[in-house]
């Protein structure tokens, strides 16, 4: 009896001592850090991917949500909304700066109650572009109520929108305030420097938790690659100049694909990221529609020159903002106008411009007598086999000839009778009073 207490005793002690270990350790895995991403530039696209992102992590029962930071800035509007909702959320934040958190990534990190950043990272550089002083004093608010309501020096906040700032030690007159990583953790703005996700998890206490890591939808990922200022100008470039080629060109080919195509991913991924709305590419879309209506009225008018205007204007405010959509188009029409001689010289090889171009070979031969009669036909009737604009084709006799109007259009099929003859050409125009 004495032998089976004993061996009851150590079996329970065992089953005790699993219990405990199993429980502890089941308690610890069962923690969850949502980590989301927040990397180059702040757009709407990624306030509303964030926003999503602090919705799952709440569905998901998560103990905390560190949130990754490396941006040089972006949309002020963007980064309000992903302040406000660090400031809404119910489950604790934690921001760590992996390089560098300038402008509106300053304003997102310092909404955080707590804030970790990695050796030789940094913070600040907020100042409002572009410039006003109106612009600078709503900034300059929202980063000083920000830091007093996460409990930071509010001075230091307003020295990284405001150059007129001073702060003692770190920040002088005419100078933003931007702060290394010790510099922050000495002030109080971050807690603590460490290297590396591991390091930081380990921390916070997280080191066994379930790591979740959120990351951008594949189609706004590659939005906010085209949406680049230098990418967006360069399919600019590529959609004028392939529109352009189509329009030198004969019939419907691989260039009209092209130049639609880049246009298409120009406008869309403005569009995807939140830059625009519909209205820009309505207009642009316009533009395209009275440029077309154009083509089939005789000279240039109010309907090529409004098509004109559409399409710039479309351009030019589906981009984040007028300035840099007039970047975009002044890179691109710069870009269009070096790479002109190439396509010059390409479509003159093709043959491309002889629909364009009058060729000096292109009238019956006359012989060298009549050639010396200069006067032989003026007077005579014919009818328009080119259009001239002013220059074209004419049938007089029986002959086809070189011919000019006087400056106005004159289309194909038109009665027109010789007012001067040239002898290799003739200046006509339109003979109203025939009925050919």
């Amino acid at each position: 009896m004495k032998r089976i207490m004993i061996l009851a005793l150590v079996l329970l002690s065992m089953l005790g001592t699993f219990l405990a270990v199993t429980t502890g350790s089941w308690a610890e895995s069962g923690r969850i850090i949502y980590v989301i991403p927040v990397s180059g530039e702040i757009t709407p696209a990624m306030a509303a991917f964030f926003k999503n992102g602090i919705s799952k992590a709440k569905e998901l029962g998560a103990d905390a949500i560190l949130i990754e930071i490396s941006t040089l800035g972006g949309r002020v509007d963007a980064a309000f909304d992903i302040k406000r909702t660090i400031e809404e959320s119910e489950v604790p934040v934690i921001v760590y700066i992996g390089d560098r958190a300038l402008s509106a990534g300053a304003l997102i990190s310092i909404s955080a109650p707590r804030i970790i950043m990695a050796p030789g990272s940094h913070i600040g550089s907020a100042e409002p572009i572009p410039y006003s002083i109106k612009a600078v004093a709503a900034i300059r608010g929202e980063f000083e109520a920000t830091a007093e309501r996460t409990g930071r020096d509010k001075s230091i906040a307003a020295a990284m929108v405001d150059k007129d700032v001073v702060v003692e030690g770190i920040s002088p007159s005419g100078s933003l305030l931007d702060i290394t990583a010790e510099t922050a953790k000495e002030y109080g703005y971050a807690e603590e420097v460490l290297k590396g996700r591991a390091n930081v998890l380990n921390y916070l206490g997280f080191t066994k938790a379930t790591i979740v890591e959120d990351h951008p939808d594949p189609i706004v990922g590659l939005a906010l690659f085209l949406a680049r200022g230098n990418i967006s100008s360069l399919l600019l470039t590529v959609g004028i100049i392939a529109i352009i080629i189509e329009i030198l060109s004969q019939g419907f080919g691989l260039a009209g694909i092209i130049g639609i195509a880049a246009l298409s991913l120009y406008f869309g991924a403005n569009f995807i990221v939140g830059y625009s709305q519909w209205w820009p590419i309505m207009i642009f879309a316009l533009g395209i529609i009275l440029l077309v209506i154009e083509a089939f009225i005789p000279g240039f008018g109010i309907a090529g020159i409004s098509g004109i205007s559409a399409m710039v204007i479309g351009i030019v405010f589906v981009a984040p903002d007028p300035l840099k959509g007039l970047k975009n188009l002044g890179i691109a029409l710069v870009l269009v106008i070096i790479s002109a001689p190439v396509i010059g010289h390409y479509f003159n090889r093709l043959g491309a411009f002889k629909s364009f171009i009058l060729s000096d070979t292109i009238v019956d031969k006359l012989s060298d007598k009549d050639e010396n009669k200069e006067g032989r036909l003026l007077g005579s009737k014919g009818i328009v086999l080119t259009d001239l604009r002013p220059s074209g084709i004419v049938d007089v006799d029986n002959k086809r000839i070189d011919a000019l109007s006087r400056g106005e259009f004159i289309e194909t099929g038109t009665p027109i009778r010789v007012v001067e003859d040239r002898g290799l050409s003739v200046i006509v125009e339109e003979d109203k009073n025939d009925n050919i």
